[in-house]
Parts: structure tokens; sequence; C-alpha cells
């Protein structure tokens, strides 16, 4: 009896411990949903609700009886026992999503910005065991509504599953997936395997033993049986994918997908369909997210409508940086598009005033890069293209600088990892604009070409105070 006693003891006690290792969203939180008609969660509330997961895509509908199907907003919260450690939330919303820690930290905020479509991340410090208040308002303003919301704790090295539900019908039958240890699916596989999905969360390891972590590829196809139709494919993938139906391709987002629901639509007649998802993995997180709706408008939508191809484009940038932002304007602020990739080329269809800035073609959309981070063959015959923040050259301050003794060249920007514009032969000079805070390069304006030379090459005019010249760089 007393032995039956201690292993009773014993048990318990494991069994205790595994309840409090088990991760914060394990434990069955439930959330209190207040549901407002208006977009601003003023009173009154329409519905209050309790919802088991923040995990809504209501597409072009009202998310309640009550409320309207554009500019509705709704407050979940609720109150969690969480143990030491970091936890990371994700989020992942149209239009407007905020995840607030304990009354008065914020993790992640889009409410003022327009990233709409794109996964958020942000990690949270627990230092002691307790009860823990979290927040999240949702903001809808027009067209498609969607709205997921998870957490874990940061060391079982959470991902972003969103897994977006769709109305559609349920893919069938096998896929061949061919893996390859390069990031061009170039080569014979390293291995062939048969699969019930090509969705996988592969995080930060190998898919298979033979392929390493970064640096991969793979190919998925499968015969699906469809009825006769109109279909919608969404895709939520990093780092890129290319997407068939019967040979044709429908989504080219190679160069990198990270964090953005990509969707697209396409007819059938009805019958065999050949579906093809080519995939790659860079660096990092690597995981693949695909989901088919029958219709039009049921998934989440591009952020970004394509645009015309530009009507003249003046060779191509080469990226240097290991991973690039692209910005919908010439500004360090402005949204991310896309990320792309050291080596990568694309198509220059423009530059900023100030030289600094690129403007590219890429993935049917314009796009904004940071010259330091590319470069520009023939910089000086880009021509300067509008962009909302594109920072303006600034007054000629009267003063000069000359190139001595040796020619100097004219940069897109204050130090040498930025492109080349022109050079200025020896001896020849230059109106002065501005200056870097240390004075150690001048923003020029020569021959018609505004742009950088450093201080050592090009000697301002003597008796000059630079102290006087505005830092505009």
């Amino acid at each position: 009896m007393r032995n039956r006693l201690t292993i009773f003891v014993v048990v318990a006690a494991l069994l205790g411990l595994f309840a409090v290792a088990l991760p914060a969203q394990a434990q069955g939180s439930v959330w209190t949903g207040q549901y407002y008609n208006n977009s601003f969660l003023a009173d009154p509330i329409a519905v209050t609700q309790q919802d088991a997961n923040i995990a809504f895509n209501w597409g072009l509908g009202s998310p309640a009886a009550g409320v309207g199907v554009d500019n509705f907003s709704v407050r979940w919260a609720t109150d969690v026992s969480l143990q030491p450690g970091v936890y990371r939330f994700f989020a992942l919303a149209d239009d407007n999503i905020r995840v607030t820690f304990n009354y008065n930290q914020t993790i992640i905020d889009t409410f003022n910005t327009t990233q709409m479509g794109q996964t958020l991340s942000g990690d949270v410090q627990v230092t002691q065991a307790g009860v823990y208040h979290i927040q999240v308002d949702y903001r809808e303003v027009t067209g498609d509504a969607y709205a997921y919301v998870t957490y874990a704790n940061a060391a079982t090295n959470p991902q972003p599953n969103f897994n977006v539900p769709t109305s559609g019908p349920s893919l069938t039958g096998s896929w061949t997936s061919q893996y390859f240890a390069n990031p061009s699916l170039s080569g014979s596989p390293a291995a062939i395997l048969s699969e019930s999905s090509p969705n996988h969360n592969w995080g930060t390891g190998q898919p298979v033993p033979a392929v390493p972590a970064d640096q991969w590829s793979a190919r998925f196809t499968s015969v699906q049986t469809l009825n006769p139709g109109t279909y919608t494919a969404s895709f939520n993938v990093d780092d890129g994918f290319r997407f068939y139906v019967n040979g044709v391709l429908l989504l080219d987002r190679y160069s990198t997908a990270v964090g953005l629901i990509h969707t697209t639509s396409f007819t059938v007649s009805g019958g065999p369909n050949t579906f093809q998802i080519d995939y790659v993995e860079y660096g990092g997180n690597g995981f693949l997210g695909f989901t088919l709706a029958q219709g039009t408008g049921s998934a989440p939508q591009p952020t970004t409508a394509p645009q015309q191809p530009p009507t003249a484009t003046y060779g191509n940038i080469t990226v240097t940086a290991f991973r690039l932002n692209v910005r919908t304007e010439p500004s360090a602020t402005a949204s991310v598009i896309t990320r792309i990739n050291r080596f990568e080329q694309y198509p220059i269809t423009g530059r900023s005033a100030d030289g600094r800035w690129f403007q590219i073609y890429i993935t049917n959309q314009f796009g904004w890069v940071s010259g330091g981070w590319v470069n520009v063959p023939n910089a000086s015959a880009v021509p300067v293209v509008g962009g909302g923040q594109t920072v303006q050259p600034p007054a000629n301050t009267g003063l000069v600088v000359t190139a001595t003794p040796y020619s100097v060249v004219i940069r897109s920007g204050p130090g040498t990892q930025f492109g080349r514009l022109a050079t200025m032969p020896a001896g020849a000079t230059a109106q002065v604009l501005g200056r870097n805070a240390s004075a150690t390069w001048w923003q020029i304006s020569y021959n018609g070409i505004t742009g950088w030379s450093s201080a050592e090459f090009a000697r301002l005019q003597a008796g000059a105070d630079p102290n006087t010249i505005a830092v505009t760089g």
C-alpha cells in the first residue's frame, strides 16, 4: 500500500510539472470579443461573445449580426496564467491590428501604418509567474476583413501558422515532393517523397536529411480533380514560391514572399488538373501554406494591385546586401513591399532627387531600394522620378569645392558604399549644397548632377566655414 501511495505521489508531481511547461495557448484561454459597428472601438457595443481563438476570415461579409461589412472594429481580451519566459506573438490582419500586454505594453500595432496582409511578430518578457492581461484591438475599413493572432513561449520556436480557412474544396490525393540541395531547383533532387500535402513548417531545420537548413528548394506536384468553375489559391510563404496550374504560371514570388498573403484566381473546365508549386528557402525560418477556395474574393487579397510595366528601364541594380527591403517610397520609414536577396538583379526605372534611392520594377509593381546596398551601372543616366517622400535638393550655399589633387567620384550618398553617379575631373569645381554631420562629405551639384564627394579630394574654398553649411545627409 505504501509503495502504491509513493507511486501515486510521484506521478501526480510529474503531471504537475508537465502542466506548468505547457505553452500559454495550450491551456485553453477564451477571448471575450466586443464587436462595434464603427471603426473607432466606440460605444455602444453591438455584440459581445466568447471566442476560442482569434482566427477569423470574414472576407467581404459581416463578423456578427448588427455589425456592418465595413467600418467595424473588435476588441478581444483574456487573462492567462504564464510562467517566466519570453513569449512571442504573431498577428496577421486586414486592415489594422494592435496587441497589448498587461494593459500598457504594446507588442504589435498597425493602426497608424499600411501593413495590411503582412505577418508581424513581437516578443514580451515575463519575469515572474502570474496572471497577465492580453488585449487585441482590430479595425476594418473596407474590402476584405480577416484577423489572426497567436502566441507561445519563444523557447518552443513557434511559427505563424495561421492556416487561413476557406470555404472551398479540400485537396485530395498525394503530392510528389522533390527536394534540392540548392535554391535553384537545379540538378538531380536530393530526395523524392510522396506526401499528403505541400504544406509544411520547417522552422530553421532541414526538410530532409540530405538537404541543408538554408539555401534549398523543392517542387511539389499533384493531379487534382475539380468541378468546373473559378477557384482562388492563397499562399503564406517564407521565403519564395511559384504556382502553376496545368503548366500555366499564375504566381511568381520566387524572389521573396515573406510574411504576405498572396492570392490568384483561375478557371478550370473540370476533371483532372495538374498543380505545381516551386518553393525556395534562402535562410531563417521556412514554411509553405497553401489553400484553395472555390469562387473569388473569399481569401485575403494582395495588398498592392499590379501596376503597368515601365515604358523604359535603365539597366539593372544588383543587390549587395544579404537581404534588402523594397519600400513603397524612397524613405527608410516607408512600408516594406517585399525583400530581395544578394546578387539578385532588377530593372531600374528611376531615382530620387538626392540620388540616394533607386526605383525598381519587381513582381508587377514599382518599389524603392537604398542606393547604399545596390550596385547601379551608369547611375547618372537614371532620371529622377516622383515618389511621395522623395527628398528635394537643398538650396545652393554659394560655396564651391575643387577636385584636388585628383579627380573625385560623385556618389549617390555620403560614403564609399553608395553607387557612383559621375566623376569630377581634377581642377573642376562644383556648387556646395550641404554636408554630412562630420563634414567629411559634401553634397554638391556638378553639371546638373546632384551627389556626394569626399571632402578629402573635394577641397572647400579657402576661408569658408563648414559650420555654416547645412547638414543634409
